[in-house]
């Protein structure tokens, strides 16, 4: 008799194990999930540079000039309160020469970098020409799937030449004066985990000395030059 009316208890205590153990299962997938869904990297005609990107549901962020480490950091929070607008836009500040953005999720702990070494001093807009410059605007865009797209327009009469150097794992855009009927190219790029992904322009700029009675030459110049390391 005792047993029979231990039966029902028994039988709802293990109905509310599993139904905790579910919930936490689901709290970790929750927690594991990226709150960053993609983010674009991008600099205009006039050198400008500005960042886009997209959170999930239920996402706040907090931008932060990190001035220690000189980054554009973007701290990322789970939020019932988020706003409902995920995608953000933020102007980037450049120190020197290099720019730093770093992407926080304080969920997962994940963080991801963006490192870029361009001749611009600084974010804001510039009417000025640059008739040296081959390489007019780019961006670099990180997508849901985790694949990264490499978008840019070169000016009039400007070859574009792409290389994988396997040495050292580093796309190369070579750039240099010729006959091209194209200017705006495209490319998706994979990043392999644990390495980091790295591009570089390679600017093939030709010095023109044969008006001063000497033979013309070139040089080369890396830049912008980008990595992206970490990963969400």
């Amino acid at each position: 008799m005792k047993i029979t009316k231990l039966l029902p208890l028994v039988i709802l205590s293990v109905f509310i194990l599993s139904a905790c153990s579910n919930n936490e299962n689901l709290l970790t997938d929750a927690e594991q999930k990226s709150s960053l869904k993609s983010y674009k990297v991008k600099r205009d005609a006039s050198g400008a540079y500005s960042l886009d990107y997209e959170l999930g549901s239920d996402v706040k962020s907090q931008a932060i000039n990190n001035l220690e480490t000189n980054t554009n950091e973007f701290h990322l929070y789970q939020s019932g309160f988020a706003n409902n607008v995920s995608k953000q836009t933020q102007e980037l500040f450049i120190d020197g020469n290099q720019l730093s953005i770093g992407f926080v999720d304080t969920r997962t702990e994940n963080i991801s970098n963006i490192t870029i070494e361009d001749d611009f001093v600084s974010s804001i807009k510039k009417t000025s020409a640059k008739g040296t410059e081959m390489l007019s605007k780019y961006s670099i865009t990180r997508n849901e799937e985790g694949l990264f797209d490499l978008n840019f327009e070169v000016n009039n009469q400007v070859a574009v030449n792409f290389k994988l150097v396997e040495e050292t794992g580093i796309y190369e855009i070579h750039l240099q004066e010729g006959k091209s009927s194209e200017t705006v190219f495209s490319r998706s790029l994979t990043k392999t985990a644990g390495e980091p992904l790295r591009i570089d322009f390679v600017n093939h700029i030709e010095n023109n000395a044969a008006a001063k009675g000497a033979d013309a030459s070139s040089s080369v110049r890396r830049k912008p030059r980008i990595i992206v390391s970490g990963g969400m």
